[in-house]
């Protein structure tokens, strides 16, 4: 290879890597946690199936391998004399692009693995009966030799490269899901970062990154201190978020109404695991034993808010479970025919002054019929 070529990047060397010398992450967030710091060919395994490789295989056998979107790695043992330096200087450093291009220098993908996966396992046959994978299109020699050379961007460390794929995968255009996004945010934590400093770095102005960080705590507090299955919570973590963020839920579990307040290494208060365990029951269930009591999202926001604000009604799903019966025990029902009064109130005064010009219009005329012959019904019922 030759050495005198320096990397293209200029605050990170960009630099074609051949295959063989760059490995699937073992600490993927993507991957499931039981699931992780596995082999090679598990990884692979695991990606193939649950990440829908097929798809990216068959453009890649048309198109070969896109420039426009390189791998992002970080070299496996790196000296350390290279760790400290700033990028920039590392980037001019001869000695280490010449290490960075030496034959024996391997890398593991941080960004990625979908990618990697599907380009090995494409130039692999014996890879791809290992793994039992048939119906994948066979490889051109034109397209076999652009697959084994790919271009990567060089970060010195895993800890280097947090922040940008903080910002690609949380508040950017490729955002993973919401559990992934959690993980993340609890690794850069356990890294030694602080919450305030990750969200300068990522440019989160919405407090997404606490919400995620609490989340997740309140996760690992139902599985590792209440014993409980966690699987579903993790499947659809956007419900706890969505949960989360209504005050008489945080009040329910004694969280503080701002975010910022929150004390993330004890963040249920003693004496409110038990309701946390109740919330984690009514949004994923108990096994079989105890189905879910929210069957969708908008159950949060429209109904459990609501009985969360009346203790008989709080009282009442503890005891049956019902989430609409519990509704009718509480004055959510009243708020929410309230809530759609003032609502079309506001629409037909904001529609006043525009009847003037469009009260000739029959589509119009029949829509303000509509509206009148809702309201005779309602003057019916309310004897008026």
């Amino acid at each position: 290879m030759n050495t005198e070529v320096p990397g293209r990047g200029r605050k990170r060397p960009l630099l074609d890597i051949p295959v063989e010398r760059l490995e699937l992450d073992p600490s993927n967030p993507r991957l499931p946690k039981d699931l992780r710091d596995k082999g090679q060919t598990e990884i692979l395994s695991i990606l193939k199936r649950y990440f829908d490789l097929d798809e990216l295989a068959y453009s890649m056998a048309e198109n070969g391998y896109f420039d426009e979107e390189p791998l992002v790695a970080i070299p496996i043992d790196i000296p350390s004399k290279f760790i400290e330096q700033d990028p920039l200087q590392l980037s001019q450093d001869s000695n280490y692009l010449t290490y960075l291009q030496n034959d024996s220098t391997r890398f593991t993908v941080v960004e990625g693995n979908r990618r990697l996966a599907t380009v090995k396992l494409l130039l692999s046959p014996d890879l791809r009966m290992e793994l039992r994978i048939k119906g994948w299109p066979s490889i051109s020699e034109e397209v076999r030799e652009d697959l084994a050379l790919l271009p990567v961007i060089i970060y010195s460390s895993r800890a280097e490269v947090l922040r940008y794929m903080g910002v690609r995968h949380i508040v950017g255009i490729k955002k993973w899901e919401s559990f992934s996004k959690a993980v993340y945010v609890a690794e850069m934590v356990d890294s030694g970062s602080e919450i305030h400093a990750i969200q300068q770095q990522i440019g989160d102005r919405s407090n997404s990154v606490r919400k995620l960080y609490l989340a997740y705590k309140l996760v690992d507090i139902a599985e590792t201190e209440l014993s409980m299955e966690t699987d579903k919570a993790k499947e659809y973590f956007s419900y706890l978020i969505l949960a989360i963020g209504q005050r008489p839920i945080k009040n329910f579990l004694g969280i503080p109404n701002r975010f910022t307040e929150v004390d993330f290494s004890n963040p249920i208060p003693t004496g409110k695991e038990g309701n946390l365990k109740y919330l984690i029951s009514w949004l994923f269930g108990e096994g079989k034993e105890k189905l879910p009591v929210v069957r969708e999202s908008r159950d949060i926001t429209t109904y459990l808010t609501h009985i969360l604000r009346s203790e008989e009604a709080t009282e009442y799903l503890i005891l049956t479970r019902n989430l609409m019966d519990a509704f009718d025990r509480s004055e959510g029902e009243k708020l929410l025919l309230l809530g759609n009064l003032k609502k079309a109130s506001k629409n037909l005064s904001r529609s006043l002054g525009l009847i003037t010009k469009y009260k000739n219009e029959e589509e119009v005329k029949q829509e303000i019929k509509n509206c009148q012959d809702i309201l005779n019904d309602i003057f019916k019922l309310v004897g008026e």
